[in-house]
């Protein structure tokens, strides 16, 4: 195909192979892989080195789209539904990045021996099938969490942080920081109901720090290198409120960003910028009683040093995190323009805060700032190297987006791989029972349906294996229930057919519980008919005999119009043994010889059968009538089995009899993730493979 240039913004140019061209498909298998390679508790950071030497390290998706440059526009979408799953929920960006572009690897690959067309319907079958199971919230995999249970928020929280193999922190440090991002969170939600939802987290790290022990303020803290905890004392006696004011912009001469101010004379633009703008400030804060001023920016030196003089606390460089945490807390509307000043000033509105105090941590001054009706926390995250520093803040903000969405929601769903594990058993069953439909309707052999089926199963399933500690190459290693569909670790290898549930004991699990650990073999208990399965990529419920019936199917259908136009109609209740010497005439059909004695001998016998009947129906009837006499005296005893019945004895359930499975989180460690974060994840990559592969014949072939 001919090149196309394309010019928009920073994008150059793009690739411009065909969909089914060797080199596109090389290239999304590595691009799956670099996602991969940070994915899950086996994941770890990335090395990237650019064009002009400089190195940096990526453990995250947030920072793979910001530090890689890609052109190709295949590879643009899928990176902008990572960045949309980032934006809507925090969390599971990788996730969405790696199923989207695996599924898309697969059906490429899938189109060798299955046409293009059929591909794409019967995975927008599947995927509409798929997305209407999770709208339902299946009871098998998605339960609610106890917001009031410290045990299971917390263990909520592990899951997340536990799928950063690159945070390198032990069991103990997980544990504290779970802990901490928890009251952390409780201590910024409001009293009241308030219209602006939840309250803020700020998010600090620590410098240079031998410890990874995380803490938890009220407030906002603030690191202050030159803070002076004689000064701050000095500052807050006698006060038990403080007035504020914020700028969002710098406090100091900038090209193009102060052209409305007017220079004179022979002095340089710094100094006349000082010279119009102090004097305004100043009047300005003593006319507010102001007493402290913060930037997000930096502060022009000259302006700070007049400030301090005059007895005023500067904070300066907060960043937009610390920034927005101060806004929160004082309830000040922020100056982010000075081009005209005086206009800026007269409608600004200052805040208030009640509490400003010095605190020391590892030896190093902090400033606290709170307010008694503020709905703000600081979390202090304490880093162990340089490389981590980025990734635990932004899994820190992952949990508490994680947290938020629980409180309003309520729904977890299994973790660990245990939700791709139902997914793929789902898929299986799903399609083995619509396969005839979709034959009919679709109008495809019934082979094709199996690959595609098989194709979707092994993308789930190989997401299963890398969050629950396994690997793709391994597959033996694991099985899965009939009942939830949960993934196990087996104690062995699995036997010789793996297409089907056996109760063989190698697919016994080797432990107690399944890998997100919210069901154990307790569980099973009630359920009788439950089956260990191999955790395969084939469908295990589309057997060889459900395949021969729906390929039997228009064979059935063609020789009952046959016998019909032929007017041989055969009873349903009469059954007629053919025997082997039977010879099949020149028309098709069997010409059958029948003993006409055999025939006679079993006529007599079924007249001396009847006889005994009638004996039968004599003495039945005779019991019949001492049966009534005992109903009769039954009668006067159904009155005192209805006040039992209604003082609330519950029915006994038949052994045997199958209950609903349903999941139900308990005392022991889990792994659960947010149920509408994955959810979003999930249909965020299924609607995404969907749209690239309908569009890659008619857009990137062009």
């Amino acid at each position: 195909m001919s090149g196309v240039r394309i010019e928009q913004e920073r994008v150059s140019g793009v690739w411009c192979h065909s969909l089914r061209d060797p080199a596109f498909l090389s290239m999304l298998r590595k691009y799956r892989k670099l996602l991969v390679s940070a994915y899950g508790p086996k994941g770890g950071a990335i090395l990237i080195s650019n064009s002009a030497g400089r190195e940096s390290l990526a453990c995250s998706s947030n920072e793979i789209i910001q530090q890689l440059s890609f052109s190709h526009p295949c590879v643009k979408y899928i990176n902008a539904l990572i960045s949309a799953q980032n934006a809507a929920c925090g969390l599971h960006g990788l996730y969405t990045g790696v199923l989207c572009a695996r599924l898309l690897e697969e059906a490429l690959l899938c189109e060798d021996d299955t046409p293009h067309h059929i591909i794409l319907e019967v995975a927008e079958w599947i995927i509409s099938e798929v997305l209407t199971c999770l709208v339902d919230s299946p009871e098998e995999v998605v339960t609610d969490l106890d917001i009031g249970n410290m045990h299971q928020v917390t263990s909520f929280v592990k899951t997340i942080l536990g799928a950063k193999n690159c945070l390198d922190l032990s069991k103990n440090e997980i544990d504290d920081l779970s802990l901490n991002i928890v009251k952390a969170f409780l201590r910024s939600i409001p009293h009241e109901y308030s219209s602006s939802g939840f309250g803020h987290v700020n998010i600090i790290t620590q410098d240079e720090s031998a410890t990874a022990e995380s803490k938890v303020f009220d407030g906002v803290l603030y690191r202050e290198p030159d803070l002076c905890p004689q000064r701050i004392k000095k500052f807050t006696e006698g006060r038990e409120e403080f007035n504020i004011v914020v700028f969002t912009i710098p406090l100091t001469f900038e090209e193009g960003e102060n052209e409305t101010v007017h220079w004179r004379g022979s002095v340089t633009k710094d100094a006349s910028f000082i010279d119009v703008f102090l004097p305004s400030l100043l009047t300005f804060m003593r006319k507010k009683n102001i007493s402290i001023l913060v930037s997000q920016k930096p502060v022009n030196p000259v302006i700070k040093f007049e400030l301090e003089r005059k007895r005023y606390l500067v904070l300066e460089r907060l960043g937009t995190a610390s920034t927005q945490a101060i806004i929160k807390i004082s309830g000040c509307q922020p100056i982010s323009n000075i081009s005209n000043l005086q206009l800026e000033i007269n409608n600004a509105v200052p805040g208030r805060l009640t509490s400003v105090e010095c605190v020391y941590i590892n030896e190093k001054s902090y400033l606290l700032l709170d307010h008694v009706e503020g709905c703000v926390s600081s979390l202090l995250l304490s880093k162990t190297s340089p490389s981590t520093e980025s990734t635990l803040k932004e899994t820190a903000e992952s949990c508490l987006a994680a947290l938020r969405m629980v409180v309003v929601d309520g729904k977890v769903v299994a973790g660990g791989g245990c939700l791709e594990a139902w997914l793929a058993m789902k898929i299986s069953h799903l399609v083995s029972n619509n396969l005839d439909q979709l034959i009919s309707v679709i109008e495809i052999a019934p082979h094709h349906v199996l690959r595609v089926t098989s194709m979707f199963m092994k993308v789930f399933l190989d997401l299963a294996f890398r969050p629950g500690g396994g690997s793709s190459s391994l597959k033996t290693d694991w099985c899965t229930d009939s009942t939830f569909h949960h993934l196990w670790h087996s104690a062995g290898s699995k036997g010789e057919n793996p297409y089907c549930g056996t109760d063989d004991l190698s697919l016994q699990p080797a432990v107690c519980h399944c890998v997100c650990g919210l069901i154990g073999k307790d569980a099973l208990n009630p359920f009788p008919a439950n089956q260990w399965q191999p955790a395969d990529f084939h469908p295990s419920c589309i057997t060889r005999e459900s395949l021969s019936t729906s390929c039997g199917a228009s064979e059935k259908r063609a020789s009952s119009d046959k016998s019909s136009k032929g007017g041989h109609c055969q009873s349903k209740n009469t059954t007629t043994a053919i025997n082997s010497d039977s010879v099949v005439d020149e028309f098709g059909f069997l010409s059958i010889e029948l003993d006409v004695d055999s025939l006679e001998e079993k006529v007599d016998t079924y007249e001396e059968d009847v006889d005994s009947l009638e004996k039968t129906g004599n003495s039945l009837e005779e019991e019949g009538d001492s049966l009534e006499g005992r109903l009769e005296s039954l009668e006067d005893d159904a009155d005192s089995l209805e006040d039992v019945l209604d003082k609330g004895a519950e029915p006994v359930l038949e052994k045997g009899v199958n209950t609903k499975a349903k999941l139900k989180i308990k005392g022991q460690d889990s792994l659960c993730d947010s149920f509408p974060a994955k959810y979003n994840a999930i249909r965020l990559a299924l609607e995404g493979f969907s749209h690239l592969f309908k569009i890659g014949e008619c857009v990137f072939d062009k």
